[in-house]
């Protein structure tokens, strides 16, 4: 009878799986279509990067899995941003492999982990951005360009990125793994 139930919880963890992959590739569509449609005066949040990062910090016992998603999540902020093809996905492959390996080895679960390692993943993306793409040409405003759009931007994403945890949190509770609970019996009262 044990048998079944460890097969039942191995079907069940690996439906939850599936599920949370999907849910999680859901995600970053919908976020795609938010920060490519939306038109506003205001920087809006890349909340790409947020979900590269939560998945790294959720998902990371498969390092690779959580590379492969910051791949697309950085090719879909590619695409979002008009930016040159690859340029974010190189860098948050990278950097989700690193934040899951980070989680792996050092770190616990905690919504001031995830905030730290997100901040520095938005700083060395935008840092990154603005290095190739306005300073090593000599754009004319790009002190501008860097009190304007990249230091808002990246205080909008990390504030976003709280919102974030909290649904991967919620995910996680729900289609997480499976917790076994065992009914003893009583022998000889």
């Amino acid at each position: 009878m044990k048998k079944m139930t460890m097969d039942l919880k191995m079907r069940t963890e690996k439906r939850n799986l599936i599920i949370r992959r999907i849910l999680y590739f859901f995600l970053a569509a919908v976020s795609f279509v938010i920060i490519s449609t939306v038109k506003t005066t205001l920087p809006l949040p890349l909340l790409l990067i947020d979900l590269g990062v939560c998945t790294a910090a959720f998902e990371f016992d498969s390092p690779m899995y959580c590379s492969v998603y910051g791949c697309f999540c950085g090719l879909l902020l590619d695409i979002a941003e008009d930016t040159l093809f690859c340029f974010n996905g190189i860098i948050l492959t990278f950097c989700c492999l690193m934040v899951s390996l980070i989680f792996y080895c050092y770190l616990h679960r905690k919504l001031l982990n995830f905030i730290l390692l997100n901040f520095t993943v938005i700083l060395v993306q935008g840092a990154l951005h603005y290095l190739f793409y306005y300073l090593l040409w000599g754009y004319d405003r790009n002190k501008e360009i860097l009190t304007e759009i990249f230091i808002p931007e990246l205080i909008a994403t990390n504030i976003f990125g709280i919102v974030v945890f909290g649904v991967y949190k919620l995910i996680g509770h729900f289609l997480g793994a499976v917790r076994e609970h065992y009914i003893e019996e009583q022998t000889g009262i």
